[in-house]
Formats: C-alpha cells, structure tokens, sequence
C-alpha cells in the first residue's frame, strides 16, 4: 500500500517532449524529490523538513497544440454533440438544469419521512482541493473593506472571503447556475452593499461560441455585500432552448460611480453595451443592440470601463461578429452613457476579435486597450494601444493614440513570448498611482515601468518560469491570465487571478515577484478524473484537473494540503499498492514506483514510443488481478502491457512489453476500456462511434474481440466508461456521454442483449429531450446482496438499487454539497464502500455510503412531483418566494410554513382546491403580520392526509 510517501517531491530531469510548432507543447515534469523526506501518520502530515518547490514543466497553450489548436474544446464537442445534428444543443446547459430540477433528491425523499430532522450523516465530504483554485474570470475587492474578496469560478459559482483570502465561502447555491465571469461593486457613499455578476463564458472551456454550451443566463445582483444572490429577472430568459438573450453572455459589469440619484449598470454582453438606470431592473441597448436578430452582424466580444471620479465610459465592441463583420465595433467614449463617440484610431488592425481595456486611475485621461488580432503588423497577434484624451468628444483631434505594439513583451525562450491563445486569455491594469506602471496578460503576465513605450525594463512577473527556458510554474502564480485588482489602500498590493484560481503579492513592482496563493478552500477545480486504491481503505485520493495537472491527498479532512505530481492538463489516474499512474492530455502517462513499505522508488514513462491517435483526456486502467497489467488505448489500437516493471526508470519511452492486442477500422477512436474482477480478464471497450467489443481472455497470447455492440445503441454516440459488476463480469453498465441520445445501457449476459435503463434521466424514452450528460458509473455491490448504481452527470450525481429498463428511478445525491455541477467521474469500492466524486467546477467529494438507498415506495412518493421547490430561493424583504404544486384531483389542501424547530409559522391555504398546477406565495411574514427573522423554513402541502415538505431560505 502507498502509504506516507506519495506526496514527496520526485527527482526528475531531462524529461523533455516534443516541441509543437507555433503553440509549444511539452508534456509536465514530475516534481524533483528531495533528499531529506516528509511522512504522513494516520493522525495526519508530519512535515520532517519543507518540500523542495515542484520542478515542472506547466504544458503552455493547454487548450490544444499545434496538429489540434482547440485539442480541449474538440474533445469536449465530441463528447457532448447531439449525433443528429453534429453540435452541442442550444441552451442545452439551461435546459438540463430546468429538467433535472425536477428529479427527485435524497434530501427530498428523506424529508417525507421526517420534515423537521436534520440529515447530516447523508451529506457528502468535500475532500478539496483545499489549495488549488480553478479557471478565474470575475475578481474584485470590497471597497469598504480590502479583506473581503469576491471572486468567481467560470463553473464552479462565486466565491466570498471575509479574511483576504485565508478562507472563502461559496455564495452561489448549489443548483444555481455555476458560470460566473464577472463581478462588480456600487461604488458610491453608502451604496458599497450592491454587488451584480455576469454569467456566460464565450471562450474558453465552457463555451465556444454562441450555440455551444454552458451559456450563462443573466445578471444577479445581491444588496447584502455578496453574502446572497438573486437573478435580475429581465436579464434572464424561461425559454432557454436557444440563445435568445444577450445577456446569456456578460463579459464585464461596471457601475457609474458618480451618478447620485440613479443606480446605474452598465453590462458588456454578447452584441453590444446594455445600461440600466434602476439598478439592474430595465435595460437598454447603448452601443450596438439587443436585438438577436441582427446577431450574425453583432459583435462577439465587448468590454467597458468607468472612471472612478469623473464617470466618463469608455466600451470596445469586437469586428468580428457570429459569422461576419460587426455592425457596430471599435472603440467608443461617452461623458453621459447615452451618446457614444466613436473615437477609433484610422490605422487600427484591419480586422480584430476581443479587446480588453483600463483606464489610468491616476489620470483617468489615458486609457490602454489590448486587442487580438490577426492582421498584417501585429505582434504574437495582439495590439496594444495608448489613447489620451485632449478635448470634445475625445474623437479624431481631440485624443490622442500611440500604437505600443511593437513593445509588446517578447522575452524569448520557450515560455517568455506574450500568448493570448486567441483571445481566451487577456488582461491589461494600470497601476492606480501611476499611469506608466501597466500590468499585461496573455499566458504569462507582464509588469512595464515606462507604459509600454519601450521594451526597457519589461519583465515576465506571472504565469510560466521567471526564466523563460521552460514551461514550469512561476512560483505560486499559474498560466492564462484573466484579472488583476490593486489594493486602494497600498496599489503594490495586487491579486491575480488565473486559471489556477488566485494569487496575492505585497508587491507587485518587484523584479521578481513573489506571489501568495490564495486557494485556501476556494474549490472551484474542474475534474476530469479521480482514483483511489480499490483494494485498501485508505484516504488516498489523485485526481486530473483542467489545466493544473495532477494532485492527490491523503486525508478525508477538506482542508488537508494536496501535492502536485504532474503538470499540463490532468488525465486518467491510477492507484495501486506499489504504483501510482498519473497523465496529461493526448496521452502521456507516468508511473510513480513505491516499495513494499510505501516508500518512493522512482518513476517510469509507461505509454508506447509507437501508438498515436490518443485522445485529449485519454483513458487507461489498470487490471484489478494484477497491478502491473496495463491497457491502454490509442487511436483504433488497443494496446496491453503484462508487466510494466520491466519498463526502464526515468523519462525514456521503450516498447518492452507492449503488445497491441485489437485493432480496429481506422474511422474508430477507443474511448473507454475496463477489465473484470469475477471472471477475471474479460476485457470491454468502446469507442466514440458508439461500438462496443469484448474479449474474453485479455491474458491470451492472441486475444480475439468480440462485437457486442447492442443493436438498441445510438448511433455515432461516445461511450466513456464500462462500469462492471465487480461480482459477475457478465454484468455491465454502458454509458454514453452524447445529449439527445439514450444514455445507460445494461447487460446481464456479457453483452449478448443490452437493455436501456436511463429511466428518468432521459426527458423521453428515445432519448431526445433535456436530459442531463451522462458522465461515468460505477456499480457498487452491498454485503447483504443488493448493489447501488452511481452515474455521474452534467447535473450532479445520480444513483438506484433497482435497473429496470427505462422505468429505472435515479435519485439525484448531495443536493445541498455537490447540487447540479457536472460529474465527471465518481468510482466506488467494496473494502469500505467508498464513493469518490469528481466534479469539473467544485472539486472533490466522497462518502462511505453504508446505508441503505430510498426504497421504490419513498422514491415514488419523492417523484410524485406534487409540491415543486419554491421561487426565488433564497428570497428576501420586500419580496416573495411561490411554492408551486400539481394536484392530479380536487382535494382538501392545507399549506403550511414552519420554522426547524417544528412552530407553526403561518397557514397560506386550507380550503379545497381544484385538479391542476396552483401557485401560492409568501412574503416571509407570520401568521399575525409579523417579519419573520433570517432563517430555513419549512413549507408542507397536505393532500387528502397526505404530506409533502419543502424548504426555502428567506434573508430580511
């Protein structure tokens, strides 16, 4: 068993891959391991001397390489695509939420058992990352008071802390949306509680474009400083079947500071500049439109910025917009918010996508934009231009614009070079004390002392190695650029925020800066996998994240350090007694060595010199009868290894041992392997064409496959995972990740017949609909003979006891903890019946999950979906949450609302009431008129004796 030792630093050197052309692609070096050791005890870490820093190589331009420039995003369409059509539905991410509410839950199932108890010991564990943070869009600071931090995941929610970072609380409910770009504050006198963030990401991994996935749905605003958030109804739309709102995509939020008597917002949407004048209830176009039909001719990318004291606006509006030039682009000022001057320069880029822009707080005449584009005389296709205001309307004459490009920060190296990987990550700040002191990102983050006007005295400050020579980590820092906020008090102090979350400085003028991570449980890292050691009880977790490689931890206390074992974008991971497997995208995988005691031995390159074809986050796994058996697909090979010990230490590829085993027509592409336990050698694939094969001694010198492919499978659908029963390997659970597809497919004969048991996950019994993505399964048998199924999905975390065809009932699990953030992966054992869950927003969570699951009789009454959730919740004074309910008859119905200690509060409805769908409200007041104080309250429907529970949270 790996016991103490995993987490040690690994002495490697000179693993250096193959260099990609315009995008460099090197795979993540192992960390160096240090001499002196550090022991983990079962009472928790025992640091004997501080680990040396990891040595790494982080792999730059991780959203693809040069034979795949968007590698991630394809990978991730052609996963997602509905077959039919090709693309990832419209508004899909909406649609699945909207249906996926309606499931039953755990907690809702418990509740019809027993309203008012607390149920705890169903709750699941967040097992961190405690100090690694995910992708970083939306940052600001409290101007009242510099120790409270917002900060938001682009999926994994907005995030609080009331102590500069040393802790956060997630203020986003669970079954919120999840998809947070940008937040800002009131900045007026006494109006610093009013907070507003957008939602929608238009590039990067959770949207492409318009018409991909995971758009956003409007603005939410909170007037209680960030601690609760509600939608502002006119930003948001009922019918997100299709992308039919600007606001689906915010970009940037600004407030007017100066304007006092009306509460003004202004949002950079997709199409153009929205203003509202009542903080956030109307909206009105200002630049460019709202009106969708003009989209193919609107703008993408918009961005705006407001002087701090005298107001005046200035908005970037992108030339290329959903399949033609922009309408309305370029760069605009106005005084007043109304009436906009376009004020762009004659020899701006011919043709130009995003661009991002700061004012000079310090003098709030000079204003930087930088601008990704392609066009002829550009500079790693990025513009960088000064505009000084003179006179009028700051258009022709009256500005002034120097083009900096040509100082843009080119530092050499392998890593040195500013990259905006089109546009995905870009940042400019302007230092508040000193309009010559400019801070740019693209991967790596830049500090100028002179403005860009010459290249003296630039220097790399963040992202990738200080020295340019590598991809590793700048220290405690991370590549891909989204944000930078000063402290008013002391502008030296800054925070970064990345695509490894968030990083705090003292000062950042140094010329080599030392950064602070500021990831102490902000948990927001996307997971695409998670292993354990199935054959042990330990606390072992490692896990593959986007775009921060590999981590793992030992302890089921959420706070406990991770440790990094390999950089680039985390893939599949394994752990064995004597081995822990870990990869980065298109295929790399590395064996850490242990001895019989758990020690660190050394490291081995497993994957073979000659396979091609892997996919981004390519699968593998390790033969439960024997540790040291691997299979590995790659391409339409797949390929196995008996004995990978034979493999030589170190980062030397070698073909000892490997052996292709099947291979199929070169139109397939593996995409999931799995291997028995009982009989075992049986081994299942699938690959992304929705084919299935089976052989039966995967041992044999020649092994022969076997079609099994279920004549009820989609068509051209991608299967991802072969969950098989670890008592009988006759028994399998087939999942396909594809929407609009039948999801979960059973066999109970080793795939002679498959039956489709997606059940209430799927909208319609075809599969079409809004159903969620299935993920991954697992199948987790119970000592008394029973087995629990888990499915992890687009929305969170599924599981029965009983497949039965397209009746199968799946209850939704952690409600409260893990909501309806995409799954990725949840695996389970036997030894101590752990659950390990991946999410790709908010970390990891597990739960030994001893008890029973809901029997048929509860799910069925859960399902009855007589009382609905109320709306909004949470809600607050001086507004009111609807409970709605369907009844299928007329009855005798009583609604009540009571506080968690079981009194009575106040009675809505006792009186018969007609079949059909009702809605009642209450406005958070008691049975006398009284206000009732912040807290949970319970409202209970009965029905002809019948009861039905739900709960909402109301805020004064």
């Amino acid at each position: 068993m790996i016991r103490s030792n995993w987490h040690r630093q690994f002495l490697v050197s000179g693993i250096l891959l193959l260099v990609f052309g315009a995008i460099l692609y090197l795979a993540a070096l192992l960390p160096a391991l240090t001499e002196q050791r550090s022991h983990f005890s079962r009472n928790g870490l025992i640091e004997v001397s501080r680990v040396a820093r990891a040595e790494r190589l982080h792999k730059q331009g991780a959203i693809g390489a040069k034979d795949d420039p968007f590698g991630r995003l394809n990978y991730e369409i052609e996963r997602l695509k509905d077959p039919a059509t090709g693309r990832i539905p419209e508004g899909i991410r909406q649609l699945e939420l909207a249906y996926s509410a309606k499931l039953p839950t755990v907690e809702q199932v418990l509740r019809q058992k027993e309203p008012f108890a607390q149920y705890n010991q169903y709750f699941w564990s967040r097992r961190g990352p405690y100090n690694v943070g995910g992708r970083t869009r939306a940052l600001a600071l409290d101007k009242n008071n510099e120790n409270i931090i917002l900060a938001g995941g682009v999926s994994g929610g907005m995030w609080r802390s009331t102590n500069a970072g040393s802790s956060w609380t997630k203020v986003t409910d669970p079954n919120m949306i999840h998809s947070v770009t940008t937040v800002a504050q009131d900045r007026r006198t006494g109006k610093g509680n009013v907070w507003y963030y957008g939602t929608g990401e238009i590039l990067g991994n959770s949207a492409s474009k318009p018409g991909a996935f995971y758009h956003g749905n409007g603005i939410y605003k909170s007037i209680d400083n960030g601690v609760t958030w509600n939608p502002l109804p006119y930003t948001t739309t009922s019918d997100v079947s299709t992308f039919n709102k600007v606001f689906q995509f915010v970009h940037r939020i600004a407030t007017d500071p100066i304007n006092p008597t009306q509460d003004e917002v202004y949002a950079a949407t997709v199409g153009g500049i929205q203003r509202s004048t009542d903080g956030g209830a109307t909206w009105f176009p200002v630049l460019g439109t709202d009106d969708l039909s003009f989209y193919s001719t609107n703008p993408y990318y918009t961005d705006i910025d407001i002087a701090e004291k005298s107001g005046v606006k200035y908005a970037a509006l992108s030339q290329t917009g959903g399949g033609g030039a922009s309408q309305t682009k370029g760069i605009f000022r106005s005084v007043d918010g109304v009436t906009w001057a376009n004020i762009t320069p004659s020899n701006f880029p011919a043709t130009y996508g995003r661009i991002v822009l700061d004012i000079a707080p310090s003098n709030e005449n000079v204003v930087y934009f930088l601008v990704y584009t392609t066009a002829t005389g550009s500079v790693a296709n990025a513009n960088l231009w000064k505009y000084e205001y003179v006179s009028g309307t700051g258009a022709g004459e009256g500005g002034v614009w120097t083009n900096l490009t040509q100082n843009l920060p080119m530092l050499g190296g392998r890593s040195g070079d500013l990259n905006l990987q089109g546009g995905y990550n870009m940042v400019v700040k302007v230092k508040p004390d000193n309009a010559f002191q400019v801070i740019l990102g693209g991967t790596n983050l830049y500090f100028s002392p002179n403005g860009f006007s010459s290249s003296a005295g630039t220097r790399k400050i963040g992202g990738y190695n200080p020295s340019h020579a590598d991809f590793a980590l700048y220290p405690d820092h991370h590549p891909d650029q989204h944000e930078v906020v000063f402290y008013p008090s002391n502008p030296r102090r800054a925070v970064s925020a990345h695509d490894g979350g968030l990083s705090y400085t003292a000062d950042i003028t140094q010329s080599s800066v030392d950064w602070e991570s500021l990831n102490n449980g902000y948990l927001t890292t996307q997971f695409y996998t998670v292993a354990m050691d199935l054959n042990t009880t330990d606390d072992l977790v490692v896990g593959g994240m986007q775009d921060n490689g590999s981590w793992a931890v030992d302890d089921i206390d959420e706070q406990t350090i991770w440790y990094e074992q390999l950089g680039g974008d985390g893939a599949f991971a394994a752990v064995t007694t004597h081995s822990m497997l870990v990869s980065v995208q298109n295929g790399t995988v590395y064996r850490l060595i242990f001895d019989d005691e758990g020690e660190y031995v050394n490291y081995s390159r497993i994957d073979p010199p000659k396979a091609t074809g892997y996919l981004f986050v390519n699968p593998y796994t390790i033969d439960p009868n024997n540790e040291y058996t691997i299979y590995l697909p790659a391409g339409d090979t797949l390929w196995r290894n008996k004995d990978i010990r034979q493999l030589p230490t170190g980062g030397t590829q070698s073909s000892i041992g490997w052996d292709v085993i099947a291979t199929l027509g070169t139109s397939e592409v593996i995409s999931a392997v799995s291997v028995s336990n009982s009989p075992a050698n049986l081994v299942y694939f699938g690959t992304r064409g929705g084919k299935l094969y089976k052989i039966t001694d995967g041992l044999a010198t020649a092994p022969v496959k076997l079609d099994v492919t279920g004549s009820n499978f989609p068509s051209n659908a991608n299967i991802s995972c072969i969950a098989i029963d670890p008592r009988d390997a006759n028994k399998a659970l087939v999942v396909f990740t594809n929407y609009r597809v039948q999801s979960l497919f059973y066999t109970t004969n080793g795939g002679n017949s498959w039956t489709p048991v997606g059940g209430n996950l799927e909208q319609f019994t075809n599969g079409t609909g809004n159903g969620p993505s299935t993920r991954w399964a697992s199948i987790l048998p119970e000592s008394g003979g029973g087995t629990k199924y888990f499915v992890g999905t687009s929305t969170g975390l599924y599981a029965t006891t009983e497949l039965s065809g397209m009746s199968t009932v799946w209850v939704r699990e952690g409600n409260t903890t893990i909501g309806q953030v995409p799954v990725d992966m949840v695996i389970s054992r036997t030894t101590d019946n752990q659950v390990l869950v991946g999410t790709h927003g908010n970390g990891v969570y597990s739960r030994r999950y001893s008890e029973p699951l809901a029997t048929k009789e509860e799910v069925a009454k859960a399902t009855n979906q007589v009382l609905g959730q109320s709306y909004p919740n949470p809600f607050r004074q001086g507004s009111v949450t609807t409970i709605p309910f369907n009844l299928q008859k007329a009855a005798q119905v009583k609604l009540q609302v009571f506080d968690l200690t079981g009194r009575l509060v106040t009675t809505l409805v006792n009186d018969k009431l007609s079949a059909g769908q009702h809605k009642v409200s209450w406005a958070g007041k008691g049975s006398n008129g009284q206000v009732m104080p912040t807290g949970t309250y319970l409202y209970q429907l009965s029905v002809d004796g019948k009861n039905y529970t739900g709960r909402t949270l109301y805020v004064r």
